[in-house]
């Protein structure tokens, strides 16, 4: 798509700029290495951080508060998958769950962010839409989740997911209170 310049010529609009390629490849490496640095804490018994810390939210997150919205459903989109590929966690069916989550995540905390302004609090909001955009999926195609009630399943892992949602919303806190919207050259 052609954009103008001030000298009137055009100049094509680039998709992928060098500028966004390292922005990406930031937030992956932070997408990978925060769930793998909460699953090789010991703990005891088949005690899982995982689901109870919610690493995987932790870059879209920074990324949507930001303002980065391209690079957040970037990072939603590919985040789980690349986990997989290098971790084989979460499992396929886990990584479409988790993709579906995530993507709901960014997209309702951007609209809030858009509606309501920057909040310390928008992230819990955001995790329970993107909760309720996978159980939609989920109750379509139970197989996802290994056949089982998608609204047991949510509620589940809401129950297991308290101290995560709990640091999303320190990570909003402390993100809105050090780096404010307008701050700095953080906006796409």
């Amino acid at each position: 798509m052609p954009e103008p310049s001030s000298a009137g010529a055009s100049r094509t609009t680039r998709f992928l700029t060098v500028s966004l390629a390292r922005e990406l490849g930031i937030l992956l490496c932070l997408s990978v290495m925060f769930p793998f640095l909460i699953h090789i804490i010991p703990v005891p018994g088949n005690a899982q951080l995982g689901p109870r810390l919610l690493p995987m939210f932790y870059a879209p997150l920074l990324a949507a508060l930001l303002g980065r919205t391209r690079s957040a459903v970037a990072v939603a989109l590919l985040a789980p998958w690349l986990n997989w590929a290098l971790t084989a966690h979460p499992s396929p069916p886990g990584a479409v769950v988790m993709t579906i989550e995530l993507l709901g995540f960014v997209f309702v905390l951007r609209v809030l962010l858009a509606a309501a302004g920057a909040r310390w609090y928008l992230a819990a909001p955001a995790y329970f839409s993107g909760k309720t955009a996978a159980v939609l999926a989920t109750a379509f195609f139970p197989a996802l989740i290994g056949g089982h009630d998608a609204l047991a399943w949510a509620a589940q892992g809401v129950a297991i997911g308290v101290p995560g949602i709990a640091i999303l919303v320190l990570i909003n806190w402390l993100v809105l209170r050090y780096y404010p919207p307008g701050a700095g050259p953080v906006a796409a």
